[in-house]
């Protein structure tokens, strides 16, 4: 059960927009501090949470062989930290324990879809939900939840935009579409408006016309990915579909800024690690 501060906490953090995996998991991950510690909060110190950054390092898998990553440990110590800022603003603590010095680790290793593979995978595709999956995943540059949370009143048909209204951190954006794209959705919505429910607002449902939640989206694209030949799916992930066309968008030349903006972020310096991408496959090449 969660602590009262800790609710509190996962309010405060969908109060701010935070994405529904960090809504989910950053209070659990500071539960765990507690559960470790055996501490009230007023009583933890930097030495409390030292001990579990260790810990942490050695901590296995629960489900692989091996050790956390060290992207796994930087979320679990950044909810910490969070949580603990949170405690301070609150005044239900007077001093802040937390001094650890956070260092995001580098992924050097962040996989891309050549333009060449994105058409091998509409090609691939066996009806028009998958292919819709890959206009909005990869054509919009959506995020998961995106698509979970996107509405057939976020279409418009004849203008052709694609507004997103509930983007991370409570950011919008408006995403123009091409022909195809729009052409496809039409497609689409009256492929499944037999079996989608008057109130149903949702614009991906299912067969039984329910609302597609995102892990029926990540399934969806994974059998697509194994039936694509030379492409291993223990190497990409939806959200690879994102990185790809903002690195391919970059390739074709349009500016940073518009693609910050076609992506949603909130600061340049994250569109840049796509640039940084892109220079890494001009030398190897």
């Amino acid at each position: 059960m969660f602590t009262n501060a800790i609710y509190e906490f996962r309010k405060e953090l969908e109060n701010l927009g935070y994405s529904k995996n960090v809504v989910s998991n950053y209070p659990k991950y500071a539960k765990q501090l507690l559960d470790f510690t055996k501490a009230t909060i007023e009583k933890i110190t930097d030495k409390h949470i030292k001990n579990y950054h260790q810990y942490l390092q050695e901590k296995p898998k629960q489900r692989r062989t091996g050790k956390q990553s060290q992207s796994h440990i930087y979320s679990q110590l950044l909810a910490i930290k969070l949580y603990f800022d949170y405690l301070q603003r609150t005044k239900k603590i007077n001093q802040n324990p937390y001094n650890l010095k956070l260092k995001q680790p580098v992924n050097n290793e962040r996989q891309v879809f050549t333009q060449q593979e994105i058409q091998q995978l509409y090609a691939t595709c066996k009806n028009i939900t998958e292919k819709t999956i890959l206009h909005l995943c990869y054509g919009c540059g959506l995020r998961r939840n995106e698509v979970e949370l996107l509405e057939l009143k976020d279409i418009n048909f004849e203008q052709k935009l694609l507004f997103i209204r509930k983007g991370k951190g409570k950011k919008r954006r408006v995403i123009p579409l091409t022909t195809t794209i729009i052409d496809d959705f039409k497609h689409y919505y009256t492929d499944t408006q037999t079996h989608r429910e008057q109130s149903q607002e949702s614009f991906l449902i299912n067969i039984n016309g329910t609302k597609m939640k995102g892990q029926n989206i990540y399934n969806l694209f994974k059998r697509l990915l194994k039936r694509t030949q030379n492409l291993n799916p223990e190497c990409y992930c939806l959200h690879t579909l994102r990185h790809s066309i903002a690195t391919h968008l970059l390739e074709n030349e349009m500016s940073i800024e518009m693609v910050r903006d076609f992506l949603g972020h909130q600061q340049i310096a994250t569109t840049q690690i796509y640039t940084r991408i892109n220079l890494l496959k001009n030398k190897l090449q």
